[in-house]
């Protein structure tokens, strides 16, 4: 990355403590998952989806570290295409961060938003019985994300850790009080790949893995943390080790819950099976909770992949990649151009809405997701392999654990990648994958058209 031009705007410096980076790490995802996902997980792997949860967290845990060994050593407003850079070079890094930052508008920062709209619609008519337009719900969400977002990073991450802090309460009770349910039903055989009522483990692992994506977008704060260098790779490993334990633990409580032999089919058929396990446990306060909770971790999710974009953004612009216009902040070290142009993508993305047939609404998360999944694998695959480069470069400069943790965490997003083919997506998912490998294209046409840029100095 080079130079900043004299137009390019600040960020906010040095703002930003390892509480306010756990918030940003934290928020994209893991409630989502639990009240959303992992019934998907026990569909396909029935009995033993606790253990697929267990394997892809321990993989997911090295990943982390590999991505704390280049946070630890670099960074800036975009970050990814700083590691990137770091091991590949500078055209390599340009490219990776314009394929992440299409990975976040195809997630969170904007393409999300109709199926969150469709959330919002579906609590109003359960809960109170009337007819919310879907529509209002995305703009209220992307909008709050807009609003947050130009008020400055510290603002974003406290809410976020503020959101996910309250979230999480129904998600633990839910879950402690189904293994006490459980009673003497409670055992360790959903652990065994051996379990009679096991399903696809691989398919379902290749699943578990692109539940922790979105942890590595606190790198993009390094700019305005204090002591980046210490603080992300903590941040990193810190709070998906967490994510790993909330995730193993609610997979274990609603395979039990529902029946190690059952579960399969009931919670796999239920879009909301958590929430229905909070409705049965501990009374209808806690589905109302946990349905509540998503919709808000929705909107938290929202502003730290808006948090993310937004620097990546204002970093490609200040290197003259993008309009100078996109770098420009605002009196709190936002970048408010960026943050309008993210806003602006949102709303065509809802206008698109208006011509997806009702019942359809929700899928849309899935295929977006299903887009956002191919390019972060790619990314995650070009970290992996690239952390392998650097300490082969410096090989007698690297502690021995590194020598057994880094080559391992190469498996993590191969696997992924490989899921994300085989078996080939399925309708509306394959919209997905095709929507993601035009993006790939678009991003390289880009790549080509601008040229490499120079090296940024700053980068070691």
């Amino acid at each position: 990355m080079s130079n900043a031009p004299s137009s390019a705007g600040k960020l906010a410096a040095a703002r930003l403590g390892l509480m306010h980076l756990v918030g940003q790490c934290f928020c994209i995802g893991p409630l989502i998952d639990v009240a959303l996902f992992l019934g998907i997980v026990a569909s396909l792997a029935g009995a033993i989806g606790p253990l697929a949860v267990l394997l892809a967290s321990l993989g997911m845990v090295a990943f982390s570290l590999v991505v704390a060994y280049y946070a630890s050593e670099t960074g800036g407003a975009g970050a990814i295409g700083d590691y990137i850079a770091r091991a590949w070079g500078p055209s390599a890094g340009f490219a990776a961060l314009g394929i992440y930052l299409a990975s976040l508008l195809f997630s969170g920062a904007a393409g999300f938003t109709i199926a969150v709209g469709d959330l919002a619609s579906r609590f109003a008519q359960f809960y109170f019985g009337f007819d919310f337009p879907w529509w209002a719900g995305a703009l209220l969400v992307c909008g709050a994300a807009w609003w947050i977002n130009v008020r400055g990073a510290s603002v974003a991450t406290r809410v976020q850790l503020f959101i996910v802090g309250i979230s999480v309460i129904p998600f633990l009770l839910t879950a402690a009080a189904a293994i006490i349910h459980a009673g003497p039903a409670n055992t360790w055989s959903v652990f065994s790949w051996h379990n009679p009522h096991g399903g696809d483990l691989f398919g379902a692992l290749l699943f578990c893995i692109l539940l922790f994506g979105g942890f590595e977008t606190a790198g993009a704060l390094a700019e305005e943390s204090d002591n980046p260098r210490r603080a992300i790779p903590r941040a990193f490993v810190g709070t998906v080790a967490a994510a790993a334990l909330l995730l193993v633990f609610c997979s274990y409580a609603g395979t039990v819950f529902y029946g190690p032999d059952r579960v399969a089919s009931s919670w796999g058929d239920a879009i909301d099976g958590f929430a229905v396990m909070g409705d049965r446990l501990l009374g209808s306060w806690a589905g109302l909770w946990i349905r509540l909770a998503v919709l808000v971790d929705f909107t938290a999710t929202c502003i730290g992949c808006t948090v993310a974009a937004l620097r990546g953004i204002y970093a490609l612009a200040r290197d003259g990649r993008l309009p100078s216009w996109l770098a420009a902040t605002n009196s709190r070290g936002a970048p408010h151009h960026a943050a309008a142009f993210v806003l602006f993508i949102a709303l065509v993305v809802i206008s698109a809405g208006l011509f997806v047939p009702a019942a359809d609404r929700f899928q849309t998360l899935f295929v977006t997701a299903t887009a956002q999944g191919l390019l972060l694998v790619l990314v995650y695959t070009a970290l992996a392999f690239g952390a392998l480069r650097l300490m082969w470069r410096g090989a007698d400069r690297q502690p021995v654990w590194r020598w057994i943790v880094f080559p391992a965490a190469t498996v993590v997003p191969g696997l992924a990648l490989y899921g994300t083919f085989v078996p080939f997506p399925g309708y509306p998912e394959r919209i997905g994958l095709f929507a993601g490998l035009g993006a790939l294209l678009l991003v390289v046409l880009w790549v080509w058209r601008i040229g490499s840029p120079p090296v940024n100095p700053s980068v070691k």
